[in-house]
């Protein structure tokens, strides 16, 4: 029913009168647009405005006796004139049709109509009035000034009016012919009237002149061509009459061009409504009270399993029906207040296949003395009427289900009041049902005070539609003791009804075991802490003292080695290489203190890479050619790129290391650089030991050391602490770049790529 009132009103909306309502004391119960443009009023104004703020007492008095005419006879009032002021005291002369208002019951409760602004045309109408009063004056002066009065008349008509003899020829004409065709006057008189005819009208012109001739006056439509070439319509009133002994013809012109495009505006309008009504896609009907259809349109049709184009004016409607005496139910219903909404109606098709459709219909034209009409709307609901009985199958599946579930459920509706809950809320409270259903949830007793405006804020939110994560609260049991819940509400909608469905689960157990966790990362978190603090100390402690060792140690092998003995010199060695080792750490250590603190930052400048990695390669030949591996190197040219020097110079030095230590004698190992879109890769690819998928996945990691054993692999060197890979990806990470490795297993190599944006 909302769709076809909302087309209808639309209809009423859109019409250029002004259609209103009013009670029975005269005030605007409803009204179009149109009125209050009219009226210059707004909705708000207009709405409950009396007739008698709107007109003067003369015109009140006028109203009033209209409307108690049409209230008393129950006949409509046509053609209805009375003056009325608008918003800006402008008076308006308005037209208008008052019809009586029943209600379903058939009593009078108000009036309603459509109204027309004539002011202009009643102003032309008092001209015409007082020109035809002129008329009338100059007619009893006929005897005395009969020529005058005529000449008056005749020059101040709105017509164009000529005059001319039977050959056509124009004797005279008036100031209005002139101002319409665009010639002089002695233009004209010069002129036969078939000249102002174009062409193609001259044979209805011919015409025109023998029915004058035969019944003296004819009126008819024809085509006119002014000086300048425009043609135009017009209707012309032709009377043939003697003056001076001779016959004249006068022939009165109006031009009836907006009336014509006017008709042709309102017949496109009645096309465009009928097609629109055709493109539904509802059924759309018409039909008397005894059920005979009078009217439809293609998906009427179809619904019933007809073919579209097929006509059914005349059908009975009591054959669509499966149980055609229920259709008195419906015309009671109708009748009581006029319309029907989403009614159900079982029928069938043509094929007598049985469906349900979906009634929006009201009485149209209806009233004591004239036929009532039958109109709205179908819809074919089969399938959704089916899935809705599936529905209530599942609301009656869902009803056992809850009853049965371990955990407590509640519904409550949008003003707080509990309707429902199943039997496990009563294991959980220990209170009866009897003792919560028709209760509001904010005045339990079992709900912990300090809770209640956390719940009241989240009642509301939910029930405006917002998706809210579980909440975790105190409740008291009957027995005064306090449990924790978990509560988590969603909106359920059975019916028409919109409830909202809390879900409560006992979690006292795994709250007092939460406690206990939070307590022991607490202390996990101080150790870790801890841990963090004796690096961070250690470290710092044992970077002074190895950096004179190393230094004593370089210098005696620098200035002093000659002096010493081949095993003095041999444990200098030694503590050169462990001092550096040690530093190494250190300074690992160093980096990942900085890192878990986040004050490792980078100093970035523009550098050439592919420079780098050559003054990387030269610092490790020595090692290379030791190991006896080959070497090969393919870079590009000019790689310049904005990065922290000493950091990336420290990654490639890892990777380079990394790659000796686990090559064999003889193996290969490849540095290569390439552009990638706006990235550089640099990958150094080995021929070593290679990696499993575990190691792979180990390898980024903090203290991730991989310590590979057996036959054949006595060529690795397992020194080192496991933190240079992890360090190197913090780098990387910090340049926004990143780092992988790729290996096809165990003795297949390995390589890794370091991926920098340009």
């Amino acid at each position: 029913m909302e769709f076809s009132k909302d087309k209808f009103l639309q209809i009423i909306e859109n019409i250029k009168e002004c259609y209103f309502e009013v009670d029975l004391k005269g005030n605007f119960t409803y009204f179009n647009n149109s009125l209050c443009e009219l009226t210059g009023y707004s909705r708000e104004e207009l709405f409950g405005l009396n007739y008698k703020n709107v007109a003067d007492e003369e015109n009140q008095k006028k109203v009033f006796k209209g409307f108690n005419k049409v209230y008393k006879t129950g006949e409509p009032l046509t053609d209805f004139e009375y003056q009325f002021k608008k918003k800006n005291e402008e008076k308006l002369i308005g037209e208008t049709s008052v019809y009586l208002k029943y209600d379903s019951k058939g009593n009078k409760i108000g009036f309603y109509g459509l109204f027309r602004d004539v002011t202009k045309r009643r102003k032309e109408e008092e001209r015409f009035k007082e020109e035809l009063e002129q008329l009338v004056n100059l007619k009893t002066k006929e005897l005395r000034e009969s020529e005058e009065k005529y000449s008056n008349l005749f020059h101040h008509s709105n017509d164009a009016i000529f005059l001319h003899d039977i050959e056509g020829n124009i004797v005279e004409v008036n100031q209005r012919a002139l101002e319409q065709f665009g010639y002089t006057r002695s233009e004209l008189l010069k002129l036969k009237l078939f000249e102002l005819h174009p062409i193609s009208e001259l044979e209805a012109s011919k015409k025109a002149f023998e029915e004058i001739y035969k019944k003296g006056v004819i009126k008819f439509e024809i085509s006119f061509k002014r000086k300048n070439g425009k043609i135009f319509l017009a209707e012309v009133s032709s009377s043939l009459f003697y003056m001076g002994g001779k016959q004249v013809i006068q022939g009165n012109i109006r031009d009836i061009t907006v009336r014509v495009l006017t008709e042709k505006m309102l017949k496109e309008s009645e096309i465009k409504y009928r097609s629109m009504i055709d493109h539904l896609d509802l059924g759309f009907y018409q039909l008397n009270w005894d059920g005979m259809l009078l009217n439809h349109n293609p998906r009427f049709c179809e619904i019933l399993g007809y073919n579209p184009s097929e006509n059914l004016k005349s059908r009975d409607v009591h054959d669509f029906w499966q149980r055609p005496e229920e259709r008195r139910i419906y015309l009671k219903k109708l009748e009581e207040i006029g319309f029907v909404k989403n009614y159900l109606v079982h029928t069938k098709k043509k094929n007598g296949e049985k469906i349900v459709i979906q009634l929006n219909s009201h009485i149209f034209n209806g009233n004591k003395k004239k036929p009532r009409i039958i109109q709205g709307l179908i819809s074919d609901i089969t399938e959704k009427f089916e899935l809705e009985q599936k529905l209530k199958e599942s609301e009656e599946r869902y009803r056992n289900l809850i009853e049965s579930v371990p955990f407590s459920i509640a519904l409550i509706n949008q003003q707080g009041k509990i309707i429902y809950c199943n039997p496990a809320i009563e294991k959980l409270l220990g209170y009866k049902r009897e003792e919560l259903i028709g209760n509001e949830f904010k005045n339990l007793p079992a709900l912990h005070p300090k809770y209640t405006p956390i719940m009241l804020k989240r009642f509301q939110k939910v029930i405006k539609g917002e998706v809210l994560p579980p909440l975790e609260i105190e409740l008291y049991k009957k027995d005064g003791s306090l449990i924790w819940i978990r509560y988590q509400s969603t909106l359920l909608k059975l019916g028409d009804v919109v409830l909202l469905q809390t879900v409560i689960n006992d979690i006292t157990e795994q709250k007092k075991a939460d406690l206990l966790i939070e307590e022991e990362i607490l202390k996990l978190k101080e150790l870790d802490q801890i841990r963090k603090d004796l690096i961070s100390r250690v470290s710092h402690e044992l970077k002074t003292p190895l950096v004179s060792v190393c230094g004593a140690a370089e210098l005696l092998l620098d200035l002093y080695i000659h002096q010493f003995k081949d095993d003095t010199k041999e444990l200098i060695e030694m503590i050169e290489k462990g001092g550096k080792r040690l530093k190494y750490l250190v300074d690992n250590l160093v980096d990942i203190t900085r890192i878990e603190y986040k004050k490792f930052k980078l100093e970035k400048n523009k550098y050439d890479v592919n420079q780098l990695i050559r003054d990387c390669m030269k610092e490790m030949m020595y090692i290379i050619k030791k190991r006896e591996l080959n070497f090969e190197l393919d870079l590009l040219e000019d790689l310049f790129l904005e990065i922290d020097k000493v950091r990336i110079e420290q990654v490639i030095l890892n990777l380079l290391s990394n790659a000796i230590k686990n090559t064999p004698p003889n193996g290969k190992i490849f540095v290569k650089s390439l552009r990638k879109d706006k990235h550089v890769e640099i990958s150094i690819r080995d021929t070593g030991i290679g990696l499993i998928k575990e190691e792979m996945d180990k390898l980024f990691t903090r203290f991730g050391k991989i310590e590979r054993y057996g036959n054949g692999l006595e060529y690795v060197d397992i020194q080192g602490t496991g933190l240079g890979l992890y360090i190197s990806k913090e780098i990387i990470d910090m340049h926004e770049g990143n780092i992988r490795v790729e290996s096809e297993g165990r003795g297949k190599g390995s390589t890794f790529i370091v991926k920098l944006p340009i």
